[in-house]
C-alpha cells in the first residue's frame, strides 16, 4: 500500500512539473554596446589612471573582446567643490592632473562625456581610513594542483591574517580587499661554450618570476552588527613550495626565496558589492541559482540616456602596502614569515649580467 502511494505521488509530481514547463526564448539585443570603466584612486600619491573601453557587440566579427574609447572628456569632483580634468596621453587611458590629491574622509565622483555626447557618472564614493592587519602567520598545508591533467596534492603554505582587534563593537567595521603578488627567486647555472662549441665552464645567474597569489578577489566578509569586529584566520592565499609549480624546471634542486607583496585596500560598500558579485560569478558552478552577468552591478550610470549600458567600477579605496619573506627549507621543515621592505620588482633578470644579484633583493 505504501509503495502504491509513493508511485502515485511520483506520477503526480511529474504531471505537475510537466504542465508548468514553458519554453523561454530570451530577447537578446546582440548589437547593444557597453562602456567599460576601470579605475581606482587611493590615499597614495597619484597620478591615477582611468581606462575606458567599449565591449564588442555579440554580432561582431572582431576577435578582441573590447576596444579603447578615445576622445572622451573625464573629470573628477570632490565634496569640497573642486573639479579636476583628466588628460588622455594614451588612447583610452585618462590620467589625473598633478594638482589632484586625495584626502581620507573626502568623497569623489567620476564624470564621463563620450564623443557622441553621452554623459555618465559614478556614485559619490568616500575614501575611508586605511586599515592594517594585526598579525600574520604561515602554516604548512597542501592543495590540489593540476599536473598533466591529473590533480595532485602539493605541499605549501597557507597565509593567514588577523584583523580589526582595536575596533570596538560600536564602530563601523571596515571591509578589506587583499591583492597579493609572490615573487620567487632562484639560482641557476648557464653553460659557457667556446667558438668550437666546446663547453668551457658555467656562469651563475639569478632568475625570478612573479605571480598573483589569488584567482578571485580576496575580500573580508561583512560582520553582523551584533558580532565581534575582530576577524581571525582570514586566508589571504596559498603558496606552493616546489619550483615546478612556478614553471621553474632545474636539473638540480635549487633553493628558492619567496618574496610576498600584499596590498591591503579598505573598500567602501559599492566596491564590496562589486567584488562580492564578481567572485560569485567566477565561482559559479552551473546551478539554477548561480548569478548571471547582468547581476554584476558597478557604481556608474548613464545620466543622459538610462537605456545605455555602462559596466565596471570607479573604485575609491585607501591602501596599506606590506612585504614579507617566507622562509622555508625542505630538509628542516621549518617555516616562518618575516617583514621585509616594500620594493618594486623588475620584470626579470638580465642574463647578460651574470653573477649580479638584483639590487632590490639586497634590501631584504
Amino acid at each position: 500500500m505504501n509503495c502504491l502511494k509513493n508511485i502515485c505521488l511520483v506520477v503526480l509530481l511529474i504531471e505537475t512539473f510537466d504542465s508548468c514547463t514553458e519554453i523561454y526564448n530570451p530577447n537578446i539585443n546582440s548589437d547593444t554596446k557597453a562602456l567599460i570603466v576601470e579605475g581606482i584612486i587611493t590615499n597614495e600619491a597619484g597620478p591615477y589612471t582611468i581606462r575606458l573601453t567599449e565591449a564588442v557587440t555579440f554580432s561582431s566579427d572582431s576577435i578582441i573582446d573590447s576596444k579603447n574609447v578615445l576622445g572622451a572628456k573625464l573629470t573628477i569632483t570632490d565634496n569640497e567643490n573642486h573639479t579636476f580634468k583628466l588628460t588622455e596621453p594614451k588612447a583610452g587611458y585618462y590620467v589625473t592632473p598633478e594638482s589632484f590629491t586625495t584626502k581620507v574622509g573626502n568623497s569623489y565622483k567620476l564624470h564621463i562625456t563620450t564623443k557622441d555626447g553621452s554623459k555618465y557618472e559614478s556614485n559619490e564614493e568616500t575614501l575611508l581610513p586605511p586599515q592594517t592587519y594585526d598579525s600574520i602567520r604561515v602554516i604548512i598545508a597542501t592543495e590540489g594542483y593540476l599536473d598533466n591533467n591529473q590533480l595532485k596534492n602539493v605541499e605549501g603554505a597557507d597565509i593567514f591574517v588577523d584583523l580589526f582587534k582595536s575596533i570596538s563593537k560600536s564602530d563601523v567595521v571596515p571591509t578589506c580587499r587583499f591583492v597579493n603578488r609572490l615573487t620567487v627567486q632562484y639560482d641557476f647555472m648557464e653553460a659557457i661554450y667556446d667558438k668550437t662549441g666546446k663547453k668551457t665552464g658555467e656562469d651563475h645567474h639569478v632568475g625570478w618570476r612573479t605571480f598573483n597569489l589569488n584567482g578571485i578577489e580576496n575580500i573580508t566578509e561583512k560582520n553582523a552588527a551584533t558580532s565581534s569586529p575582530t576577524i581571525k584566520n582570514h586566508l589571504i592565499g596559498f603558496m606552493p613550495f616546489p619550483a615546478v609549480n612556478y614553471g621553474i624546471l632545474m636539473d638540480f634542486p635549487t633553493p628558492l626565496i619567496y618574496y610576498l607583496r600584499v596590498n591591503q585596500y579598505t573598500i567602501n560598500n559599492d566596491s564590496y558589492r562589486f567584488y562580492k558579485g564578481a567572485n560569485a560569478q567566477l565561482s559559479a558552478s552551473g546551478k539554477i541559482f548561480d548569478p548571471i552577468t547582468t547581476q554584476l552591478q558597478g557604481n556608474l550610470k548613464c545620466v543622459s540616456n538610462s537605456s545605455k549600458i555602462i559596466l565596471g567600477l570607479f573604485e575609491v579605496s585607501s591602501v596599506k602596502q606590506h612585504a614579507f619573506v617566507v622562509d622555508w627549507t625542505n630538509w628542516s621543515k621549518i617555516l616562518f614569515i618575516r617583514k621585509a621592505p616594500v620594493v618594486d620588482i623588475p620584470a626579470n633578470t638580465d642574463l647578460k649580467n651574470p653573477k649580479v644579484y638584483p639590487i632590490w633583493w639586497d634590501h631584504i
